[in-house]
């Protein structure tokens, strides 16, 4: 991610990767029926799609400031972090925004799918642990950069409770977003 690039750069001695507390904005989205899509689609379209889908909704988050944390199948999960946590929650939700708009673009273009693509997306703000957790076992060391505890875990299951092309924010991300949304339609409590 771009933001160790640059802790890197800072220090290459000793770059500042050890977890702290930070103000975030955490992103997750994944494909609908990706399930579906394997048992109907050759293996390589399947790949062709998830590279297509994840490289449009790298430009949103890149756009818009984002660090991609990690992919994992058909998800992805992105942060965004600024001075201003207000920044940061409304550049998340952009990239929301924007994602449905490229996905909306990439089904004009792909064919032969048996139902348009839709996307799963929740985000939320407040403190996570951020930094490098280093993973090591007899074989090898693998580092990687993350945010997590309560903010990760509830953007996670926001986005799982999401239907089809529907962005779901956390009360946080929502309180940071002042009037900014006039679209957003409040929920109530939801069981995470």
């Amino acid at each position: 991610p771009r933001t160790v690039q640059d802790l890197i750069e800072r220090a290459p001695e000793a770059p500042e990767l050890d977890k702290r507390e930070a103000d975030v904005s955490v992103l997750f989205v994944d494909l609908v029926g990706f399930t579906r899509l394997t048992e109907r689609l050759d293996p390589g379209r399947v790949n062709e799609l998830v590279e297509r889908c994840f490289g449009a909704y790298l430009d949103e988050i890149l756009r818009r400031g984002g660090d991609v944390n990690e992919t994992a199948g058909d998800g992805l999960m992105a942060i965004f972090r600024d001075a201003d946590p207000r920044r940061h929650a409304r550049q998340a939700v952009r990239c929301a925004l924007g994602i449905l708009r490229r996905t909306r673009e990439l089904n004009e273009t792909l064919d032969g799918l048996p139902e348009p693509l839709a996307v799963h997306i929740g985000v939320n703000s407040g403190l996570a642990t951020v930094g490098a957790t280093k993973i090591e076992g007899a074989n090898g060391t693998r580092w990687t950069y993350t945010a997590s505890g309560q903010v990760t875990i509830v953007a996670a299951r926001l986005a799982a409770l999401a239907q089809g092309d529907e962005i779901l924010v956390g009360a946080e991300t929502r309180e940071r977003l002042g009037d900014q949304f006039e679209q957003l339609i409040t929920l109530g409590v939801q069981a995470v």
